[in-house]
């Protein structure tokens, strides 16, 4: 079964429904060295997705359109703007569309990080959520099996998060503070693992949080 918008309609609740767990942990971490509300600000996010009857959409392009739409209205953080533009890039990409194959999804999210590089105007190797995209898209990348890609996927966040977590931070408020970012976690990609195993928790795992 290729991607449709019923698939992409189930991945919202799943994300939905872990922010729960999430919020507190995510604050927790921006905390360290930022604001504190990347937690509260996803959450928000994503229940404002939630609310979107993407089930109803015409084809998968219109359901991430207007997936980007709603939250466009509902949030004017960083990493909020790069989750919208996201929703655009894939919106974009499968415009008129009503079915993914599963091994386009790859292309997919390196469409997607190279449009968020752009729009938040970082580099690879800063250590944000820019990163976690990168090593996501690259451990799909020609796997058609929703299964594999699963386990490919939660695979890569452990690994991206291992390697960047001792490097400093080279984006953002947390980069004032460099030194002190070594051993943390970057919020955004945090955020983002949390989510894929959210997302893939029907294939054999569940969240961490």
């Amino acid at each position: 079964m290729a991607i449709d918008v019923n698939i992409l309609a189930d991945a919202i609740v799943r994300a939905n429904q872990s922010m729960a767990g999430l919020t507190d942990v995510l604050n927790a971490a921006d905390a360290k060295l930022g604001d504190g509300d990347t937690g509260t600000m996803l959450a928000r996010l994503i229940g404002t997705f939630a609310d979107v009857d993407v089930r109803n959409a015409p084809d998968l392009g219109a359901g991430f359109m207007a997936l980007a739409k709603a939250g466009a209205a509902s949030t004017g953080s960083s990493l909020g703007t790069l989750i919208i533009t996201a929703m655009m890039t894939a919106g974009k990409l499968n415009s008129g569309r009503k079915l993914m194959e599963w091994g386009q999804l790859g292309a997919v999210i390196a469409a997607i990080c190279d449009a968020a590089m752009a729009r938040g105007k970082a580099e690879l190797g800063a250590k944000t959520i820019i990163d976690g995209l990168d090593a996501l898209a690259k451990a799909i990348d020609g796997k058609d099996d929703p299964g594999a890609i699963a386990v490919a996927a939660r695979d890569a966040m452990d690994e991206v998060l291992a390697t960047f977590r001792q490097r400093p931070s080279a984006m953002g408020r947390a980069r004032m503070f460099a030194e002190k970012s070594i051993g943390l976690d970057d919020p955004g990609m945090l955020g983002l693992a949390e989510i894929v195993r959210a997302v893939t928790a029907d294939h054999g795992a569940t969240p961490l949080a």
